[in-house]
């Protein structure tokens, strides 16, 4: 059984285990030396090949094995880190924007007070609430806690759910 090395083009792998049973050669790729070789191993112990390295090489992949494992743990760690990592940096910007204020159109507003718009233009104009405009935009608003302080309740969601 030999073990060679495959750079044709258009192959998963660039290891390749040839060997002849039954006067029919066959052959093999694997991604890795590591594979191929213990491919080669277990297809030596199946056909009664007797090997005088067998021994060495048992143990050399049971340290291979176990470095292998090792590692795969290390970088499923790195891994975990570095979600870990990602997340924190998300909370992290998520606390550096400023929270967007809470704000009802005046129909809403009107809605949840009980009144009509043009009364709640009144208002506003009495300056009883105050305006809130944003720059995109032409509509008028009024801050959420001025409605929830207007109605002397702490939450107005299910008022506003209702309507």
């Amino acid at each position: 059984m030999k073990v060679s090395y495959s750079f044709a083009k258009n192959r998963a792998s660039s290891h390749c285990i040839t060997w002849v049973y039954r006067k029919k050669r066959h052959r093999k790729f694997f991604r890795s030396r590591i594979d191929a070789v213990r491919f080669q191993n277990e297809k030596e112990r199946e056909l009664g090949v007797p090997n005088a390295n067998e021994i060495e090489n048992e143990v050399i992949f049971l340290a291979l094995t176990e470095i292998k494992d090792r590692l795969d743990s290390m970088e499923s760690r790195l891994d975990r880190m570095e979600n870990s990592f990602l997340k924190q940096e998300s909370h992290l910007n998520d606390m550096r924007k400023p929270p967007a204020p809470k704000i009802l159109k005046v129909s809403e507003a009107a809605k949840v007070l009980r009144v009509s718009s043009r009364k709640l233009y009144y208002l506003l104009a009495k300056g009883v609430f105050k305006r809130y405009k944003l720059p995109h935009t032409r509509t008028t608003f009024i801050k959420l806690d001025e409605v929830e302080k207007a109605l002397g309740t702490e939450d107005i969601s299910e008022l506003l759910a209702g309507n």
